[in-house]
């Protein structure tokens, strides 16, 4: 049997507290200095490091990998207000968190049956961006599942925002294929809430990280500028 835990890495939003109330249980990862403002604010479960090993996204998701004890772990953003299923014409919330341990778990168990080592889901809940029940590949986030026995990808420090994008890169690469549930979404204020990885995001930053990734993964990756968007170019 294969175990499974959800983790939500979270900094500087202890007071604006959302997954940890829409799940039945998931472990918060905290940095130490903030570890008493996340329990003083009610979260349940909190997972603490030290400061500097996860001072960053990559290293958040990397350092969850690394030192937790399950076969698969589910990583979830902390501003996520919702799930919900999506199909071409309409979009249905899912209010029963144990239905929404179900398909995290399904997914899971995909990705074991499959022996890969990622899956995530689209950024965008809306219907309007629905093509099929599963894709592999997207552009990703919100919600990752990492299979340990089956990933042949780190996180790379140096991508500091559109960490995801770069980890997903490399799994296409390397391990030919991604899960991407199309027919899942999650609703969450991407980029707008502080703290999190928002808290040292500026347009160079941003313009460092892409140009970083453009020369990494070459043709296999662009951006456009004037709609701020990445596309994923891996042909399968």
């Amino acid at each position: 049997m294969k175990t499974v835990g959800i983790y939500v890495p979270s900094y500087k939003r202890y007071d604006s507290i959302k997954t940890d109330k829409i799940l039945n249980e998931c472990t918060y990862v905290v940095r130490e200095s903030e570890a008493e403002l996340y329990r003083t604010a009610g979260v349940r479960k909190i997972l603490v490091a030290p400061d500097r090993e996860i001072d960053s996204l990559p290293k958040i998701r990397q350092w969850i990998i690394d030192n937790t004890p399950e076969d698969i772990v589910i990583q979830i953003d902390d501003d996520i207000e919702r799930f919900s299923y999506v199909n071409k014409i309409n979009m249905e919330e899912i209010t029963d968190p144990d239905i929404v341990d179900s398909e995290l778990l399904r997914i899971a168990q995909i990705l074991s049956d499959l022996n890969l080592g990622f899956a995530s889901i689209r950024m965008q809940e809306s219907v309007v961006k629905y093509n099929e029940e599963f894709r592999f590949f997207s552009t990703i986030g919100l919600v990752c599942w990492f299979n340990k026995a089956g990933l042949k990808s780190r996180y790379d420090e140096n991508v500091r925002f559109k960490a995801d994008t770069d980890f997903q890169l490399s799994e296409l690469l390397t391990n030919r294929i991604i899960i991407v549930p199309e027919y899942l979404r999650a609703k969450a204020q991407y980029d707008k809430n502080s703290g999190g990885n928002n808290v040292h995001k500026n347009s160079q930053s941003m313009r460092e990280t892409i140009e970083y990734l453009k020369n990494k993964w070459g043709r296999y990756y662009e951006h456009n500028y004037r709609t701020n968007q990445s596309k994923v170019k891996v042909r399968r």
